[in-house]
């Protein structure tokens, strides 16, 4: 009787946990995979992950170890992805040119095209700093990478977002990076110009 309690007890614990932080873990996901039913999957596999540890006692700051774990899940992800599209690429006859993203995705507009175009490690490090509002301190600690090495990831990537974008990098020009609707609006003007809230 008092383990049922308790597994009901910690269940609900778990559930909070899980309404706190699944919004902004499935936007982190969708940013560094530009695919809405991927970053769904990354975020369960991420959740999974961080219960067993949680449950255990493992687990001090739960939002920052499922930024961690979804970043991880995402690079695996990314992996399988590029993988998938070399094996492809190999192929002959009807299945050439079949679209490995889901072909009932939206369009994204210029600046998620951008966003993909720029390497793995630059596009976490602009992500978590600017989608999702960390210190640098903090997205060093999730990459597992030096401070200096997220201010170099990030000073490279928004050079080269800018020139994707055909954009002046001395930050005249906005880099239209939120969508309609999304709670941080003002996240693309301070993404062009290099600031942080």
């Amino acid at each position: 009787m008092v383990a049922t309690v308790r597994a009901g007890v910690e269940a609900s614990s778990f559930a909070t946990i899980f309404n706190a932080h699944h919004r902004q873990a499935v936007r982190l996901a969708y940013l560094l995979t530009s695919d809405a039913d991927q970053a769904e999957d990354i975020v369960a596999e991420a959740f999974a992950k961080v219960y067993v540890r949680w449950r255990k006692g493992e687990v001090r700051d739960v939002g920052a170890y499922l930024r961690r774990a979804v970043v991880n899940e995402a690079n695996s992800t990314l992996r399988r992805r590029y993988l998938a599209r070399a094996q492809a690429s190999r192929r002959t006859g009807d299945d050439r040119g079949v679209r490995l993203v889901d072909d009932q995705a939206t369009d994204h507009d210029t600046v998620w095209a951008a966003l993909q175009q720029l390497p793995t490690r630059q596009r976490q490090a602009v992500v978590l700093r600017y989608f999702e509002d960390l210190s640098e301190a903090d997205t060093a600690e999730i990459l597992g990478v030096s401070v200096g090495t997220v201010k170099s990831q990030v000073s490279r990537g928004l050079d080269r977002l800018g020139r994707v974008l055909g954009h002046d990098t001395d930050g005249s020009a906005s880099i239209p990076l939120v969508a309609s609707g999304d709670d941080r609006a003002d996240g693309p003007a301070r993404i062009e110009r290099g600031e942080r809230r």
